[in-house]
């Protein structure tokens, strides 16, 4: 067990935690030392206690033989930072409070601080002569530590004890052997991958094939390492170019030529092994040695980033798990177990255990060989629950993956330890839980969450998230990988925690660390009903900062949990930041909350809660505010509005909370639900700037005028991605009908977004016009637009002039009666489109006005629901058509003269009956113009596809105008339009950079 504490204390969450709270108080001293008077001495010592202290513990951390003193030193060292963080915090949101007008009097602000800060100071002092009285000798036992460095890889492989691989192998032989004619002479094969996964057992694979070697004039080998610079790694390459013979060279210029001129006329073969982002900052100067290489020449990179491998190639290979099967070939063969055939079925059982790493399946083959490990354990337990020492897998796991990880880094890693395997969570979710904590370091000017979610891409591009299928929703949804879930417990032990449910039996907690600062209570009985004892067993562990109840397996149906919180539980864990009781039972909260000065995220969604208790709108630090699908709540308090660093308020209730407007930190508000009464008035949002994302603007036949649109300020809300205007038609207003068409003409005009809006939804609009912003192409990242119930809207606005639009849908148009040139507008329209759906019409008789160039991208077409519809455009100008739909358009007459485009795969007739008759298999009269397309159906039935018997029919019956009138100047066109599009799409995509 002593090695197990020294590999968990080595594993640098002490440090980061160290470094986290130093920088924090040193930002503190700079920015708000002048607002107090008589204890800046005491910050600044402080300070400098903290970063004395943070050197000694970097020391101590990097040896991987500690002794009992030290484990208990640093276990104390940890905890009285972190309560030096909670000081902080504390003192940093009486500063802010009191700095705003609007809660001043809430709030004592100097009083108790002094002394707060002399007993941490003094509590500190003493950590320091515990450090003092030990020598390092004392603290660090001299003896030689177990190899830390990752050993660098050779290319030499035993290809009798590799498993698995032919496939990957064949596929990366067949990306070095291809000569492509395109492109440079060197082209960069990346191979991805988690730590351990057998990359570099892959490239070697490749790089020993007969095949290869016998098509290239040179191979080298680089196994590179963290620390190596552009010098290191050039010189390796010519060092293995040269088979060492070369001349001694101390400049990088000078390795670079002499490289260079190794290489001029020789194809070669290199492979850089171990890439990481680190390596490959100066890339470009990097490649120059390579440019007088012999075309054909590769370069296979194993790296376990994807932002490594999306700096050098466009594509890589994504190298997967092994399968069960290796695995177990691999634990026989090192466990010397051939032929022992009733072994099988329990060695694929703890192949499974493997979770596909190749090493983990040689150490465990290797322990079973020698007897460190037995079958039974191996079968019965999980690897974590295995004494370290005898597994011998984490320690590896956490060499490869963990350790040269930045501090800030391991923090929110090791945090995903209070999450159940295979718990799966939305990307944004788990930033905001980071943020909460406090875990995420700003950067200038930037969005905390924006620094965030680069915190996540790092760690996904390492290969520690694992995306999911995602089932409705926009989020995006990840989880840990089973291996990485079970390092992060091991390296959050005495930190992080997560406590079972279970009916049978209290839950055991003696061996938690009173210390613990992140607990969730995972459920796994669906009918079981939490008792408060359950809860007040967390209330001794008073230093908490998170409290979450999840489902133990992502499979568990939501229980009823819990119908009320004790009392003292929120008076006794007053550090919380974090509380998630979503899907309980709850229907209210005790005025304890108010207790919970600390807190920044909380989570009553899917609950019974009927009113928020008041104290919570004290709680002037809370930046997450969640309350989906709670149909019991009433309304909101009255003083919502003074918590002014809420970043997140989602609810789905048909009410707004008042004078939303002072929330002017605001990023997530899904909907504004517009009154006629002050403080719910749409004015409200003229000041929340910060607003990302999606927004619904609702209600907006409550917009009195004009100015009351122009107030709100749509224009200057630059981080919305997403935007719906929605009025309830015009049934209940007490005006004249041309009137209220004013209006919300009017109203409409002044609404108009900022113009890198994404995607617009209008909805319910009974203007008879549509402003003219709404087809501005100055829209330049608009791509989807849907015009729904515009019930007096005679004319479409023209939309083909915007440059970025993908999909359109326009449904429910009652009064529309034509479709014309007006909605494409000048030639060459919709240039990006490729969705576009005509539905619910009733008037619509007649589409005109598509010409040659128009949408040359549109794959699908849906047309539905017009019933007087008689006439089409000719559709063989759509060059990129795939799928037609069309129907409920009885009067629709047959298919436009020009047929159809080549490009059609899919082609859906339904109760449009003129239409079904003109296209009858074999009789009707436009059968010629459709019994080409692979899959017809009509009123649901198969039309098997009648193909051509030769050439010559086949040029005879397919659309007869495909290359126009087959002049010279349309085969011209034909041939030069595909360069006009790319052109345009270039200038598009150079002034949305330009732009950005």
């Amino acid at each position: 067990m002593a090695e197990i504490a020294s590999l968990v204390l080595s594993t640098g969450i002490t440090s980061a935690i160290l470094q986290v709270v130093v920088d924090r108080v040193t930002k503190f001293v700079e920015q708000k030392i002048g607002l107090f008077t008589g204890v800046d001495g005491s910050f600044r010592k402080l300070e400098r206690t903290l970063m004395e202290i943070q050197a000694r513990v970097d020391v101590i951390e990097k040896k991987h033989c500690i002794t009992k003193a030290a484990e208990v030193l640093l276990e104390d060292l940890l905890t009285s930072f972190l309560d030096a963080e909670d000081l902080l915090d504390k003192i940093g949101l009486r500063v802010e409070v009191n700095s705003g007008s609007q809660v001043r009097h809430s709030m004592p602000f100097y009083s108790g601080i002094p002394s707060e800060i002399k007993k941490m100071q003094e509590k500190l002092d003493g950590l320091i002569k515990d450090l003092e009285r030990y020598s390092t000798t004392e603290i660090i036992q001299l003896r030689e530590p177990k190899e830390k460095a990752i050993a660098q890889c050779t290319s030499l492989v035993d290809e009798s004890r590799v498993f698995g691989r032919d496939t990957d192998k064949n596929e990366i032989k067949k990306m070095v052997l291809s000569v492509q004619q395109e492109g440079g002479n060197v082209s960069v094969i990346p191979i991805v991958g988690m730590a351990g996964i057998g990359k570099t057992t892959l490239a070697q694979l490749v790089y020993n094939d007969a095949d290869v070697r016998n098509q290239f004039d040179l191979k080298m080998w680089v196994s590179v390492s963290l620390d190596c610079g552009l010098y290191m790694i050039t010189e390796s390459i010519l060092e293995s170019a040269t088979r060492g013979k070369g001349p001694q060279l101390s400049s990088l210029d000078c390795v670079q030529v002499e490289l260079h001129k190794t290489l001029k006329g020789k194809r070669f073969l290199l492979v850089l092994d171990g890439i990481c982002n680190d390596n490959l900052s100066d890339w470009d100067q990097f490649s120059l040695s390579f440019g007088a290489a012999k075309k054909g020449s590769k370069i296979v990179m194993t790296t376990r980033s994807e932002i490594s491998a999306s700096i050098v190639a466009s594509t890589s290979y994504r190298l997967d798990p092994l399968c069960d099967n290796a695995c177990w070939e691999i634990i026989r063969q090192r466990g010397n177990l051939n032929g022992q055939t009733n072994l099988e079925e329990n060695g694929l059982a703890i192949s499974k255990k493997c979770k596909g790493f190749p090493w983990v399946a040689k150490v465990i083959g290797s322990c079973l060989n020698s007897g460190e490990m037995e079958w039974d354990a191996l079968l019965r337990r999980e690897l974590w629950e295995l004494q370290e020492h005898k597994t011998r897998i984490y320690p590896v796991l956490k060499l490869l993956s963990y350790d040269n990880m930045p501090s800030y880094l391991k923090r929110c890693f090791s945090y995903c330890s209070i999450f159940p395997r295979d718990h799966v969570v939305e990307k944004d979710d788990l930033v905001q839980l980071w943020a909460a904590e406090g875990f995420i370091q700003s950067q200038g000017t930037r969005e905390i969450e924006d620094v965030g979610r680069q915190y996540f891409e790092d760690l996904r591009s390492r290969g520690f998230f694992s995306q999911v299928p995602n089932i409705g929703g926009d989020q995006q949804r990840y989880k840990v990988h089973e291996l990485f879930h079970d390092l992060a417990r091991f390296v959050s032990t005495n930190l992080c925690f997560c406590m079972e449910d279970k009916e049978d039996n209290m839950p055991c907690l003696v061996h938690i660390s009173p210390n613990a600062r992140h607990a969730s209570l995972l459920y796994e009985n669906t009918q079981l009903s939490t008792q408060p004892s359950t809860l007040e067993a967390f209330c001794n562990y008073k230093k908490l900062r998170t409290f979450t109840v999840l489902p133990k397996f992502p499979s568990t149906p939501r229980p009823v949990m819990f119908g009320e919180v004790p009392h003292e539980f929120f008076e006794k864990l007053g550090c919380l930041r974090v509380l998630n009781l979503s899907h309980s039972a709850i229907s209210k909260l005790p005025p304890s909350i108010g207790n919970l000065i600390h807190l920044r995220y909380l989570d009553l969604s899917h609950t019974g809660i009927k009113l928020l208790p008041k104290p919570i709108t004290t709680i002037y630090g809370l930046e997450t505010l969640k309350l989906k699908n709670c149909p019991k709540l009433l309304h909101f308090p009255e003083n919502l509005k003074d918590l002014i660093k809420l970043r997140h308020l989602d609810f789905d209730r048909p009410f707004m909370p008042i004078y939303v407007g002072k929330l002017t930190s605001l990023e997530t508000l899904h909907a504004f639900r517009v009154g006629k009464e002050n403080g719910y008035q749409i004015e409200e949002l003229k000041n929340m700037r910060c607003l990302r994302g999606s927004i619904s603007v609702t209600n907006l036949e409550n917009v009195a005028d004009f100015m009351q649109a122009e107030a709100a300020m749509l224009h200057n809300k630059q981080y919305l991605d997403s935007l719906e205007l929605k009025w309830n038609g015009i049934g209940g207003q007490t005006q004249p009908v041309e009137l209220v068409q004013q209006v919300q003409h009017e109203v409409l005009t002044l609404l108009e977004p900022h113009a890198g809006l994404k995607e617009l939804r209008v909805a319910g609009y009974c203007g008879s016009v549509f402003p003219g912003w709404i087809a501005n192409p100055a829209f330049i990242r608009l791509e989807s637009i849907e015009l729904e119930n515009c019930a007096f809207c005679e004319f479409l606005p023209s939309l083909g002039q915007l440059p970025a639009l993908k999909k359109l849908r326009i449904q429910n148009m009652a009064t529309l009666k034509v479709v014309d040139d007006l909605f494409c507008g000048p030639p060459a329209a919709f240039l990006s489109l490729e969705t576009l759906t005509l539905c619910d019409m009733p008037e619509l008789s007649n589409w005109s006005g598509l010409h040659d160039n128009d949408m040359p991208f549109l794959r699908d077409l849906s047309i539905d629901s017009c019933p007087k519809l008689a006439t089409l455009p000719s559709f063989h100008y759509l060059t990129s058509l795939q799928r037609l739909q069309i129907s409920r358009c009885p009067q629709l007459q047959p298919l436009p003269e020009g047929g159809l485009p080549t490009s059609l795969k899919t082609l859906y007739i339904l109760e449009s009956d003129i239409l079904k008759d003109w296209c009858k298999k074999g009789e009707g009269a436009d059968w010629n113009k459709i019994r080409w397309i692979p899959d017809i159906r009509i009123d649901g039935m198969v039309i098997p596809a009648q193909r051509p018997d030769n050439q010559n029919d086949e040029v005879q019956n397919a659309p007869e105008n495909m290359f126009g009138s087959r002049n010279p100047l349309s085969i011209c066109s034909v041939i030069l339009f595909p360069l006009l599009v790319l052109f345009m799409r270039s200038l598009y995509q150079y002034l949305s950079q330009a732009r950005d």
